[in-house]
């Protein structure tokens, strides 16, 4: 009775195992892309950044300016803050692919509702491995366009590269023949 039990669930747990180990989130690669069909089935996949990113948009506006009858300047200044947060589980889709001069494969991708604000991404060198990192508009600030306007890019670890869920199978069949035999002939 409790080898049974143990039968049902070593049985239940290796199903379990198997379901989840099969599909997992990578890098994608041009490996990947030529896997499923090439660059034409790029916009079919759904993209994920591989970190946390942290957008920020600081706007300075000069509310009031003013002197006093003492003759004291007075200035008061309103800084207006957006920030954007987009985590490694929002959703994403590439609104447009190009190659750019070098033949790099350039990707715009979208996790908003509005097309507008896109954060693009490129293969970091040649080769069907390479990943697709961040492109910022000013690499030492890490600003991007994004809408119409400057963020600046906050994450935490490597560069932000982009990833997508791949759901790898083996299917294997097996043909077994049972040899007839063959008899001497004399």
């Amino acid at each position: 009775m409790k080898i049974t039990h143990i039968k049902k669930t070593g049985f239940i747990l290796t199903a379990f195992f198997i379901l989840i180990g099969c599909s997992e989130t990578k890098p994608i690669t041009q490996n990947i892309i030529n896997d499923v069909g090439g660059n034409t089935e790029i916009e079919k996949f759904q993209y994920y950044v591989s970190t946390q990113l942290i957008l920020n948009d600081a706007k300075k506006v000069r509310d009031q300016q003013n002197i006093s009858r003492s003759g004291t300047a007075s200035i008061t200044d309103i800084v207006y803050k957006n920030r954007i947060i987009i985590s490694e589980f929002t959703m994403g889709a590439v609104l447009n692919s190009f190659i750019d001069e070098k033949g790099y494969l350039t990707l715009e991708v979208c996790f908003e509702e509005d097309d507008n604000k896109r954060i693009t991404f490129k293969q970091d060198g040649p080769g069907s491995d390479r990943k697709f990192y961040i492109v910022y508009q000013d690499p030492f600030g890490k600003t991007i366009n994004y809408g119409g306007d400057l963020y600046t890019v906050d994450f935490r670890g490597d560069k932000p590269y982009l990833k997508v869920k791949v759901y790898k199978q083996l299917k294997q069949k097996t043909k077994t023949k049972w040899a007839s035999g063959r008899r001497v002939q004399n």
